[in-house]
Formats: C-alpha cells, structure tokens, sequence
C-alpha cells in the first residue's frame, strides 16, 4: 500500500477519534462553562466540521520517505501549533470564542484532545505491532 493510502487511512481513523474527543469535550466544557444552555439540533454538525478542520494539519506530518526522530519532533510541535491557530480562529469566526479567555480555555481543550488522540493512536499502532510479531512468531515456529 502506498505510503499516501497509509497516511489517508490513519487520518480517517483519527478524524473519527477527534470527533468522539471533540463530543466529550464540548460536554465537559459546555457542562462547565454554561450548564444551562439549550441548542438546537445544528449544533450536532459542530464536532463533525471542528473533526474535519483538525485533519487538515495533518497534512504537516506527512512524508513519502521515513523521518528521524528530529524531524517527527519538528513536524509534531508545528503540527500542534498550526492546528491551535486554526481552530482558535474558526472559533472566533463562527463565534463560539467571544474573548481571549475563551480562546484559552478551548487552546486548552484542543490540546488535551490532542494529547488523547494521539495516546488512542499509539496504543493502537501497538498492538498492531504486537500482533504482527504475533504472527512473525508463529510462521518462524513452523518452519
């Protein structure tokens, strides 16, 4: 499978475990923040766009060619920066962010959700791992 596929498939993968993060998010937030709010059913579409805008950094980390651990670091913190940038911004726009204290707190949030994210990848890319050297072990058994 070509590496682009690959990078494609991860991000499908992601953009469904930031939706979920998002949904949790917002709940925490939103219970927090303002326990008496009431929106109407438009507001299930926010996770749903705010997933699909966080995908589109991922673009920074991608690469045909394998990255050292240097440029990974690199293309992570750029990553998480453009991401913030990105979503602070369309919070501004759409105006869920009304004044700079929000934005730190949804800076906050976004970065937690970055964290999990990618904590929900790795465990998952683990066992993968484990499950390849699995069936390495195996064959290596049979023969």
């Amino acid at each position: 499978m070509s590496h682009f596929k690959t990078f494609l498939k991860r991000c499908l993968l992601e953009y469904f475990i930031i939706t979920t993060c998002i949904t949790a998010a917002t709940a925490v937030l939103g219970l927090t923040l303002d326990p008496t709010a009431k929106f109407g059913y438009e507001s299930y579409f926010s996770p749903l766009l705010f997933g699909f805008i966080s995908i589109i950094p991922s673009f920074l980390t991608y690469s045909q060619k394998e990255l050292s651990f240097r440029q990974t670091v690199i293309r992570k913190v750029l990553h998480v920066i453009v991401l913030e940038a990105v979503l602070i911004v369309v919070g501004f726009q759409v105006e869920i962010l009304r004044v700079p204290s929000d934005a730190l707190i949804f800076a906050v949030a976004v970065f937690i959700v970055n964290i999990a994210v990618n904590f929900i990848s790795w465990k998952l890319d683990q066992k993968n791992a484990d499950d390849i050297n699995k069936k390495l072990k195996s064959l290596q058994g049979r023969s």
